[in-house]
């Protein structure tokens, strides 16, 4: 075996490989560097297998010089891979002899001797006997270790000590005599101290550009921020949002470039520092956060997480990476309840690439997260490699044409980091708190009237509004923003949740069969999806265009033919693409599929109208068939019995017997089947319709009485009169009225109490019956047969489909057989003709996924029909089919 081929058994994963990126800038990969060499067993256990070893650059304490890495088809020692790759690095870029370092060195604790060894020691000089650096290594994927490297230095009295499994490290540094741990960004070379590194000033161009800012993250979370107290989130964000305007300004404003978030030796100064920064990037980008807000860690905790972070560059860095930890930070669980989920990011190139957005095109997310689609969109219309393509991108494109809205704070907050990272993108992002199904959270805070007079200032909204309206009324929300003039939508609307607000959903469409089956007495409930749906469509003006992420249930589950019905009346499908089941995974494992469309213009709507009223002639009569079905049928009807148009319908009107929940008053109740549900119900109608008529008896003897006591009272006043005059008259006719005044109001409070009982009973009853006729298809069919609406809609339906016949177009349809994650979430990458991991042409690790060919440009995109058949992912097969049907949006510019 080479050792290549060694080194690809070690790691077994060739994925694994990756995990090794603390080595890719050695100038020669790591088969070149490491001298692994076979030697034939003969005797022993292992007679006759192949060993492998390793020659180490430094010999180990026990004076050897070699150490066994693998055994052909079977142990392997990776670590070892680690820690020759840092001495490498110790020798070849800190510029330390091999006489100053020493491998294996035996660490005392106390009394006791021996017991553990150091996996690596850098000494001060080649005498070995002050201690300067410690190295722990471990194997890709590894995190323990960082507790036992703090023990070696305490032991040792090293003052720098590094971690590190080949891609992660963690940098400990220990001030004397301080006895607690603090970072660096990197360690000291030869001839530098740990203040060196602390106090050297350094530039744009000396920062990382790769890094995995996650697993930064993760190392801070270690070493701090979970006993900080303080919110992991907002702490961290404030810290990415001082470093975006501190790169920022080295970039554009300070002639040397030079940055400045770093830390101190004196922790007090490094916090004055780092929360100056973070107040000038409030003033520039307000918003954001409070004008009052502080860096909210002690000065301790934050001297440790500046270390770590100081030496990446964030702007314009690889955004996949940053996602990835603005993914991390965001709590699983509120995702989960929320259904809110990173779009991953091929999806999101792939429905850019299909929609292809233009310069002059206006573009929402309205509910944009991570902002990953207007990135892109920026990206593919505006791309940017340095600071003046980033501002001019800004001030041409992003500030215009590239707008978001999120209601949940966090989501807001990494969109508009993201966006600032990709090239100061965030003017036009806008929430917490503002929601777009329901214009009137807009009114409610400061984001949402930037929203309100944006749009108006950008004409985007289908009504005009007066620029003399100051946009303080609620009530003219949906008036003036109900429908709006966007290009493109392009959104991954939440999963999760359920509307229940009546009035709210009295402005959809799509909620009008929820509302229906509630009636008055029921809380209605609409999914949260359905309504995006229906907006989403409603903020695209006539030929605009939409990509959407929804659940597969949405396209295939029957009693939702009506929001398909709802979509094809009002726009053209484009394309459905099915996603892999783990391209959502770890968060869900739920299917989803996109959807393409294109809103009609009104010459469309137009044909399509003369193409219905064309068919409508030979529209069934459902209110024949309907009777029908009820003389024809016998007393229990099952769906197969019912036609498939009519039994759809009637469960979007209805719901389903067995899923539908009602009782009294609208209360939920719990029966173990159906059939339970109806004998009870029936039971409470005979209980009610029975009280209903003692109480119509009573009520009508109540009254009688009355009237008898109202008799009894005129008879008795006058033979008072007769008997008496003057003012014993008028003494008697008053006490004769007190008495019966009281009897009088006896009667009558009893009156009321029936009446009211009466009402009760009537209002009920209905709902009631209604309750039961849902319990049961024949009941189900009663309703129907009585309601006009429904009857509409079975005619509309059947015309629009007849219609749709006539006029039928092609559709794009695929589905992924590839998403680019494992079963478990994790990325999968491809691998190239020798097994090593692929990369793109800007060294990035290509993901194995079928959706877009990222190899393929715009301009080659613009006659994809020279594009080789094995070149095709999704997105070019779909602009393939966009060119042949001459589709507006993919013809020459």
């Amino acid at each position: 075996m080479t050792t290549k081929e060694v080194i690809n058994a070690i790691f077994k994963d060739p994925n694994t490989q990756f995990q090794l990126s603390e080595f890719e800038h050695l100038g020669k990969p790591i088969e070149q560097i490491l001298n692994i060499y076979p030697k034939q067993i003969t005797s022993g256990k292992d007679a006759g297998k192949t060993k492998y070893f390793l020659k180490s650059f430094v010999p180990f304490v026990s004076g050897t010089d070699e150490l066994q890495v693998y055994v052909e088809g079977g142990k392997a020692n990776p670590e070892e891979i680690v820690r020759q790759l840092w001495i490498y690095k110790l020798i070849n870029c800190y510029h330390y002899s091999a006489d100053e370092i020493s491998l294996e060195v035996s660490v005392t604790f106390g009394t006791e001797v021996g017991t553990k060894s150091a996996d690596i020691i850098v000494y001060t000089d080649n005498n070995k006997v002050t201690p300067k650096i410690i190295i722990e290594c471990k194997k890709p994927k590894r995190k323990d270790g960082i507790e036992q490297l703090k023990s070696y230095m305490n032991a040792k009295g090293a003052p720098t000590a590094l971690w590190s499994n080949g891609q992660d490290r963690v940098i400990l540094y220990r001030p004397y005599p301080e006895n607690y741990d603090d970072t660096l960004s990197d360690i000291p070379a030869k001839g530098q101290a740990p203040k060196d590194v602390l106090e050297g000033s350094r530039t744009l161009t000396q920062l990382k550009t790769e890094f995995n800012f996650r697993h930064i993250i993760e190392q801070l979370e270690e070493l701090v921020l979970a006993d900080s107290g303080k919110d992991e989130f907002n702490e961290i964000f404030k810290l990415i949002f001082a470093k975006i305007w501190d790169e920022k300004q080295a970039e554009e404003v300070r002639a040397d470039h030079k940055v400045e978030f770093r830390k101190s030796l004196d922790e007090r100064i490094t916090y004055d520092r780092i929360n100056d920064l973070f107040h000038k990037a409030c003033e520039e980008w307000q918003g954001i956060f409070k004008e009052s807000d502080d860096i909210e860690l002690s000065k301790r905790h934050l001297q440790v997480c500046v270390g770590p972070i100081e030496d990446c560059r964030l702007m314009g860095s690889n955004l996949r990476i940053m996602d990835d930890a603005f993914e991390y930070l965001l709590p699983t669980e509120a995702k989960k309840k929320k259904g809110q989920f990173f779009t991953p990011r091929p999806v999101i190139e792939m429905c850019v690439r299909m929609l292809n957005p233009k310069r002059n095109e206006y573009v929402i997310d309205p509910s944009c997260g991570s902002g990953g689609f207007l990135l892109h969109a920026m990206e593919w219309c505006y791309p940017a490699s340095d600071s003046r393509t980033r501002t001019d991108r800004m001030s041409r494109y992003a500030s215009k044409y590239l707008w978001g809205i999120d209601f949940e704070a966090r989501a807001a907050k990494t969109s508009r980091a993201l966006m600032l990272i990709a090239g100061d993108g965030h003017t036009r992002i806008f929430g917490p708190d503002v929601s777009s199904i329901e214009p009137k959270s807009w009114f409610e805070n400061n984001s949402g009237k930037r929203l309100m007079q944006g749009l108006r200032d950008s004409k985007l909204t289908a009504v005009r509004i007066p620029e003399n309206e100051p946009l303080n009324d609620d009530e003219k929300a949906w008036t003036y923003f109900d429908e709006l003039k966007f290009d493109i939508v392009l959104a991954n609307p939440p999963f999760a949740g359920e509307i229940k607000d009546r009035k709210m959903l009295s402005h959809y469409d799509l909620a009008k069969p929820a509302l229906k089956r509630a009636g008055n007495s029921k809380a209605p409930k609409e999914e949260r999806d359905v309504l995006f749906i229906e907006r989403i469509l409603k903020m695209l003006r006539p030929g605009g265009r939409a990509a959407i992420v929804l659940p597969q249930g949405k396209f295939n589950n029957s009693s939702l033919a009506f929001i398909r019905e709802w979509i094809l009346k009002r726009a053209r499908l484009l394309a459905v693409v099915g996603l892999h089941g783990n391209t959502f995974k770890p968060h869900t494992g739920t299917k989803t599929s996109v959807l393409f469309v294109q809103k009609y213009a009104k010459a469309q709507l137009e044909a399509i109208e003369r193409e219905e009223k064309e068919v409508e002639k030979d529209c069934p009569d459902y209110g024949v068939e309907i009777r029908e079905l009820l003389n024809t049928l016998p007393s229990t009807i099952e769906d197969d019995m019912i036609p498939d148009d009519i039994l759809n319908v009637m469960n979007e009107f209805y719901g389903e017997p067995d899923k539908e929940e009602s009782g009294e008053g609208g209360e939920d109740e719990n029966f173990s089947t159906p059939e339970d549900k109806l004998a009870e119900l029936t039971v409470r109608i005979n209980s009610f319709e029975e009280n209903r008529g003692g109480l119509g008896e009573k009520l009508r003897k109540l009254n009688n009485d009355i009237e008898a006591l109202k008799e009894q009272q005129k008879a008795e006043i006058s033979e008072v009169r007769k008997k008496f005059s003057g003012s014993e008259q008028t003494l008697r006719v008053n006490e004769t009225k007190s008495a019966h005044k009281v009897e009088l109001q006896k009667y009558k409070a009893h009156q009321r109490d029936i009446k009211a009982e009466l009402k009760r009973i009537e209002k009920a009853l209905p709902a009631m019956k209604r309750d039961t006729q849902m319990l049961t298809n024949r009941g189900r069919l009663e309703l129907m047969r009585d309601e006009v609406d429904a009857v509409k809609t079975l005619r509309s339906r059947w015309i629009a489909a007849e219609a749709a016949k006539r006029l039928d177009y092609p559709i794009f349809m695929a589905v992924s057989e590839r998403g680019g994650k494992n079963n478990s979430g994790e990325y999968v990458y491809r691998t190239d003709e020798r097994g090593a991991l692929a990369r793109d042409a800007k060294g990035q690790l290509v993901i194995d996924q079928d959706l877009v060919n990222y190899d393929i440009t715009s301009d080659e995109l613009k006659n994809a029909a020279n594009i080789p058949e094995d070149k095709l992912c999704i997105a070019e097969a779909f602009v393939r089919f966009a060119q042949e049907q001459g589709f507006d949006f993919w013809r020459a510019d």
